[in-house]
């Protein structure tokens, strides 16, 4: 026989595979803190229930290193074939549904005397639920979740940090549309969960705030202050009723409600109780308590808890300099585990950080500034910022590059640096990154704040101007830049608008240094050869890239490329050599080869056509955020399955539209508008 504990330690671990009983990497689940969590308690609360399981061969217990958890090994457990067979008519933990949930959740778990909060929840549309760092509002979330899948609904969970925006939020919902028009049309029927709502930059606040008033169903959580509240319910998480707080506590305890009461019925302090600390006085400030006990406990492990204290996001555990002290304070209930990284609970961060300088900023500072990545760098900057350092030589240094692959991280910080030290140069490549992202208003602000011709003149583009005046003082990157987006600004299938030649004409090589020139001769050729082509003009397409292999060789894969893209123009659909084309259109990787399988596309229809279509994988979101050329080829796709209807049409013409609009292409945008009002 096995006590109720038991019972539940065994029910948890029945659920994971044998084969992790010989795995080098095992899930954090089925150690000590991730079984405690799951179950609610407190983690001295499982020794004598796992002791008992040990003793009775129903569990093992071996070494090993845990995914995600640094690089030491720690104990975890594993149930046994007997231990199995003891499981039998326990109840299973894995419903079966017609709901799905989506996202980036945390793992399930068990929680004690919220069952009519959730009933609450459950009957609203719009909710916030609010309170204390370390309340349970995550977990609250989680199960909220799970009893909106037991009714059969989609949920889509996900949480904010402050390098997240709407976009990113959208990913992790796992929608493949950016178009806030074509992600509320396609989640009517489900439910949408923010949790950290609080933890938005400012600088991403008003996109998120718009949507969220728009959705249908949609839940979030938040620390007081509320970023904002009207026309969403609030609800308060209250502290538990000491009945159900002595739950999480160890049954052997002789003092639990006494222990729950001066713990104020809080589940985070609850977890974080050691026996053998004393517990804080009625009345007693939690953060005080937490300052004086849980941190003045702490030995070496403490600069692992500096280091989390300053950091603005959760981080994979092998960037961080202290990794080696992780499980200590993973034992003692401080850490938050994120799908990607690793962060402390947000009541201990607030109290430490306060106790933290500049000079802890720049110690930190010199940390990352040793580590390679786009994370890394925006970690970097958000402790230089914060160390009273020169943030805008760095900004100048990294932008470009992170403007590429991490905008909405750059974007935050550099709205942090402009609030404390505004300059025209901060303002300038704020400006830069609104054009990139499509932001209007915002890059309106910052271009009054500094002077820039080539902004003003993409900032006109985006606004719908479709013949923009190129500045007289135009650098060869805007000239042929401009180039290529008029050659882009149509639809599929029509032929350019614009001549093109006489822009690329006005670059002046003698002007640039001699490693740019081959540069720019060869992007200058790409532009060339695929506007011959959109006009039919074969001759002059293979002239172009015979003076490019002329600089390079036939294997260059750039010319490989240009090769296959002619052999496909110039090919008919129903000649015996066009199926080889496609396959090696798609043997290809890259937003080169997406163009080549758009071009496929376009002599295609039909049957075959659709065939092809649902072949051709969107760029990711995090490619189309970033990349002007992702977002006309994802503007593409999603034209194309409109016009197909292989997915929702109006929802795929309108995310086609925003995709043309961000990417500079207003006369694509304006011509798919007209078309999406006659599917109306």
């Amino acid at each position: 026989m096995v006590t109720s504990q038991e019972a539940r330690i065994l029910a948890r671990l029945a659920i994971f595979p044998p084969s992790l009983e010989t795995s080098w990497d095992v899930p954090r689940e089925i150690c000590l803190p991730g079984l405690a969590e799951y179950l609610g308690v407190v983690r001295s609360a499982l020794h004598e229930p796992l002791k008992q399981l040990l003793e009775k061969d129903l569990i093992v217990e071996r070494k090993t290193h845990v995914i995600g958890g640094g690089s030491r090994r720690r104990k975890v457990y594993h149930i046994t074939e007997t231990g199995r067979s003891e499981c039998v008519g326990f109840e299973s933990h894995s419903k079966k549904t017609d709901g799905e949930l989506l996202g980036t959740y945390p793992q399930g778990c068990v929680i004690h005397g919220r069952n009519k909060l959730i009933e609450e929840i459950l009957e609203k549309k719009k909710v916030i639920i609010t309170g204390l760092p370390g309340i349970g509002k995550t977990s609250i979330l989680r199960n909220l979740a799970d009893s909106y899948v037991s009714q059969g609904k989609t949920v889509r969970f996900a949480s904010a940090n402050a390098f997240k925006d709407l976009r990113e939020l959208f990913s992790d919902w796992e929608f493949k549309f950016t178009n806030e028009k074509s992600v509320i049309n396609s989640s009517k029927n489900d439910v949408l969960i923010i949790d950290e709502l609080q933890e938005i930059s400012s600088r991403h606040l008003l996109g998120v705030k718009s949507f969220c008033e728009k959705a249908n169903c949609i839940v979030m959580a938040s620390r007081s202050p509320l970023p904002f509240s009207d026309g969403f319910e609030v609800i308060e998480v209250p502290p538990l009723e000491i009945s159900d707080a002595v739950a999480i506590l160890p049954e052997h305890l002789e003092n639990k409600e006494l222990i729950a009461e001066r713990l104020g019925g809080h589940p985070l302090a609850l977890q974080m109780h050691d026996e053998t600390s004393e517990l804080p006085e009625a009345g007693t400030d939690l953060q005080n308590w937490i300052k004086d006990v849980v941190i003045s406990d702490l030995g070496e492990e403490i600069k692992a808890l500096d280091e989390l204290a300053l950091l603005p996001v959760p981080v994979p555990t092998n960037l961080l300099q202290h990794e080696q002290h992780l499980l200590e304070l993973d034992d003692y209930a401080l850490l938050r585990w994120a799908e990607k990284g690793v962060e402390l609970h947000h009541l201990v961060r607030n109290v430490r950080s306060l106790m933290l300088s500049e000079s802890d900023h720049r110690k930190a500072a010199n940390h990352w500034n040793n580590l390679d990545g786009d994370l890394a760098r925006l970690v970097e900057m958000y402790h230089i910022l914060h160390s009273g350092g020169d943030i805008e030589s760095h900004l100048m240094r990294n932008a470009e590059s992170l403007m590429i692959r991490s905008s909405a991280g750059l974007a935050s910080l550099i709205g942090d640096a402009i609030y404390r030290t505004p300059t025209p140069t901060l303002h300038r490549i704020s400006a830069r990154i609104a054009i990139e992202r499509g932001e209007i208003e915002i890059a309106k602000q910052h271009l009054l704040e500094c002077e820039s011709s080539e902004l003003q003149f993409l900032l006109s583009i985006l606004e719908g101007d479709t013949n923009p005046v190129v500045p007289e003082n135009a650098d060869f990157h805007l000239l042929i830049a401009e180039a290529a987006r008029r050659i882009d600004d149509r639809l599929p299938t029509e032929p350019p608008s614009y001549d093109i030649h006489e822009l690329l004409e006005k670059i002046d090589l003698s002007k640039a240094d001699e490693s740019l020139k081959k540069v720019i001769l060869v992007a200058i050729a790409h532009v060339r050869h695929a506007w011959y082509l959109s006009n039919q003009m074969y001759g002059e397409a293979k002239q172009v890239r015979d003076n490019l292999e002329a600089l390079s060789h036939s294997g260059d894969p750039q010319i490989i490329a240009l090769k296959l893209r002619a052999k496909i123009d110039q090919t008919a659909n129903n000649s015996s050599s066009f199926d080889g084309l496609i396959e090696e259109s798609f043997g290809g990787t890259g937003l080169r080869s997406k163009m080549n399988q758009l071009s496929i596309l376009e002599k295609l229809e039909g049957e075959r056509a659709i065939s092809v279509l649902n072949r051709i994988e969107i760029p990711t979101i995090d490619a189309q955020t970033n990349l002007a050329a992702a977002r006309r080829i994802s503007a593409k796709i999603w034209y194309y399955r409109a016009i197909f209807g292989t997915h929702n049409r109006l929802s795929s013409m309108a995310e086609a539209i925003s995709l043309w609009k961000s990417a500079l292409c207003p006369n694509a945008a304006l011509k798919a508008t007209e078309k999406m009002h006659k599917m109306l």
